[in-house]
């Protein structure tokens, strides 16, 4: 049977072949670019894959890390899975799929676990991985719920979104970019404290250290009264989608409705065709944060959802 493609594992020395590929792919996020997935590196096993064709040029690249035999594409990623160019035959996806399934089979792995990335971040419809994925009977393990806001069509945000808009404003807040990410952490990091008993995902240095990295990616929006931060919005920037990663309202930002003037005043500005509100979903998706949602509903959001599916590799063994 003649071989197609070949995989072999992503090492330092392929970096910068790496980013290239990756920034040519359908699949278009900055985090897949290798600075970002090894901001972190101390917290996860790179297990990455290149696939060649049999002239040594990539055709397909697989970011993953690896945790107690079980491989995640990727751990540290919100989402992942299979990156390749446009117009790329569904039947090379399938096969190339199966050949990544072989090769960590052989190297011992039990399970795979492949996070879909969602459409709104792909420069075209992009489903072959998910038929892939059928036919090579893997299992639909999870599915976070998100909202969405497409910029053609049209913004009719609910009436208490308005109102609150008004109270913001008047009250003399203003809505502005701002470079302050330590201010804007720490108020995030006692909010999620107070509430949840937990830590931002991102520690401040990290964030500050992503930011120098990717300045035209990531960018923060703050609600200032007076100069002091009431409130802010961290946002990730795709050539597609401008995703709201981080927001928080102050105490006297709440008072003030400021979080829902940034809102809008992020959906007002927004040039790109989608905005990510992020997902309202909890407990690997079996649970939905029903006020989170709503809230997010009433600025004409749409819903959408990331699928995460797994791959039993013993039970072919």
């Amino acid at each position: 049977m003649k071989q197609d493609f070949k995989i072999r594992k992503y090492s330092l020395s392929d970096k910068t072949l790496w980013d290239s590929f990756a920034a040519q792919c359908m699949q278009q996020h900055f985090f897949f670019q290798r600075s970002f997935m090894e901001y972190h590196k101390e917290r996860f096993t790179d297990a990455s894959l290149i696939v060649e064709d049999m002239n040594d040029n990539i055709v397909a690249l697989f970011p993953a890390s690896v945790k107690d035999n079980t491989v995640s594409s990727h751990a540290g990623l919100t989402f992942g899975g299979l990156l390749y160019k446009k117009r790329t035959f569904v039947q090379k996806i399938v096969t190339i799929l199966s050949l990544i399934e072989r090769y960590y089979q052989e190297l011992g792995i039990e399970k795979i676990t492949y996070k879909v990335m969602p459409y709104i971040y792909k420069s075209e419809q992009g489903e072959e991985d998910l038929y892939a994925l059928y036919r090579n009977e893997w299992k639909l393990v999870r599915r976070d719920f998100s909202t969405i806001i497409k910029k053609d069509t049209p913004f009719i945000p609910d009436r208490s979104r308005r109102k609150n808009n008004t109270i913001a404003l008047n009250s003399g807040v203003q809505i502005l970019p701002s470079n302050d990410l330590s201010t804007f952490w720490e108020l995030l990091n006692s909010n999620l404290q107070s509430k949840h008993s937990v830590k931002p995902t991102h520690s401040l240095a990290e964030l500050q250290f992503l930011m120098q990295l990717f300045p035209d990616n990531i960018k923060l929006i703050g609600g200032f009264e007076d100069g002091e931060m009431l409130s802010g919005a961290l946002l990730f920037l795709t050539p597609n989608v401008c995703k709201i990663q981080y927001s928080v309202n102050s105490l006297r930002g709440r008072e003030f409705k400021v979080l829902d003037a940034i809102f809008l005043s992020i959906i007002n500005d927004n040039q790109l065709p989608y905005i990510d509100f992020g997902h309202s979903s909890e407990n690997d998706g079996k649970y939905l944060n029903g006020g989170l949602s709503k809230f997010k509903f009433y600025f004409n959001g749409e819903a959408s959802v990331c699928d995460f599916y797994e791959k039993d590799l013993t039970a072919n063994l």
